[in-house]
């Protein structure tokens, strides 16, 4: 058991005049810097909150077969105020060889205070208009006007039940499947439009007292299920001076959004509700839970040379682009040959990707490390529509790729030394 105080501090500082004001009295050009003005003197924030915590985590032998762990954590927040959790964990010697296990927990991410306080104004440009954007803090009156609850903690529930299973003295087998259920996680909105006749009249009339045209809000705005199961499969033997080991870990997942949080008063129509969190926003947050992944590698050893390769496969994902008008709500692009619309949508392939590494003792307490990540160069496939090439990379980067998982720097060398003290 034991007990925390953690403080958090999160500032804005204006930047420079030049960096934000619009020195174009027609208001043809855009404001300051361009791609992403100064903070201005309104977007200045200095937050902070306490938090207190006490936890205490216990396990009990009901039986010598069956053990038990109960923990408990309680925190409370200046900010948002008081969480409680809780978890139920269980072991079952079923056999020498085998155990079963299972555990039930509750669970919760406090709103960071970025989140919160994040204040920017920002130029956009929208079907060829330049246009202004209003990131609004959690606290402020355009976001109220808007209906944006106070940001509170995302809460979990999750469950498992796997077992283990010592197959032979140098190979071990676990299987678990799981079950995450989150509520009220934070994202950011689409950006609402000002002029749309459908907006409610306080949340449009604040915005154009701002003169921006478009608002957009850091929200508990989506409920996920995630369910999956990973295994693993740990070979070790060792031979005289000689080490071989191999090792499988994958995961095959699958998340679904269960429900959008959509406040009333940005439920006005159809599009609102798009625009709040888009087909193409939910595509990214089903994205980062994809839907398989596996890693083998093998290690030799002899003495104190260690030798290993690893293959990891990164399973397909798919992602949509911004489509023509820029918004991501069912987004289509015109094909090159003029015959018609398709979906604006970039799949990304399975890909393998090989790494190769070696160590070795320097000196009693320094270890060399090298390898190559990546060896055979692989890259995702192109965020490219088929047919639609004068769309291509409209991506969320803006360039030949999204940032999906296995990311987009191709090989890299590395050399490190680990010093031990």
């Amino acid at each position: 058991m034991g007990a925390e105080f953690r403080y958090e501090n999160y500032q804005i500082y204006a930047g420079e005049a030049a960096s934000y004001t619009n020195y174009d009295l027609s208001g043809n050009k855009a404001t300051g810097a361009q791609g992403f003005p100064g903070y201005q003197p309104n977007d200045e924030v200095n937050a902070q909150r306490k938090v207190f915590g006490a936890y205490a985590d216990a396990e009990f032998d009901i039986i010598p077969a069956w053990l038990v762990n109960l923990a408990v954590r309680l925190e409370n927040y200046s900010d948002f105020g008081f969480t409680h959790n809780y978890k139920f964990a269980t072991r079952v010697k079923a056999s020498k060889t085998v155990n079963l296990r299972g555990s039930f927990s509750t669970g919760f991410r406090a709103p960071s205070l970025q989140q919160i306080n994040f204040s920017s104004t920002f130029t956009t440009v929208q079907a060829g208009n330049i246009a202004e954007v209003k990131i609004a803090p959690n606290y402020s009156s355009l976001a109220k006007a808007a209906g944006i609850p106070d940001l509170t903690q995302e809460k979990s529930l999750s469950a498992s039940v796997g077992f283990t299973w010592k197959a032979t003295p140098t190979l071990n087998v676990t299987l678990d499947g799981y079950m995450t259920k989150i509520k009220d996680r934070v994202v950011i909105s689409g950006q609402f439009d000002g002029s749309d006749p459908s907006l409610d009249p306080g949340l449009a009339s604040q915005m154009a007292a701002l003169n921006v045209s478009y608002a957009q809000f850091f929200a508990n705005a989506v409920n996920t299920t995630n369910m999956g199961v990973d295994v693993v499969i740990d070979y070790n033997k060792k031979v005289g001076d000689n080490r071989f080991r191999a090792l499988f870990a994958g995961n095959i997942q699958n998340m679904e959004i269960d429900k959008i949080n959509v406040p009333d008063k940005l439920s006005g129509s159809a599009f609102l509700q798009q625009t709040f969190l888009s087909d193409r926003e939910q595509k990214f947050i089903l994205a980062s839970a994809p839907n398989m992944k596996g890693a083998l590698s093998f290690e030799y050893g002899r003495k104190k040379l260690t030798l290993g390769t690893r293959l990891t496969y990164f399973g397909k994902v798919t992602l949509l682009g911004y489509g023509q008008d820029g918004l991501g709500i069912s987004p289509t692009v015109p094909l090159d040959n003029g015959s018609g619309d398709v979906p604006d949508q970039f799949d990304y392939s399975g890909k393998l990707v090989t790494d190769i590494y070696a160590s070795h003792p320097i000196f009693k307490k320094l270890v060399l490390h090298a390898g190559v990540d990546n060896l055979l160069n692989a890259h995702p496939d192109f965020g490219v529509v088929k047919g639609a090439k004068d769309w291509a990379y409209n991506t969320e980067t803006g360039g030949a790729w999204d940032a999906v998982q296995m990311g987009t720097a191709g090989r890299r060398l590395f050399v490190r030394i680990a010093f031990s003290f």
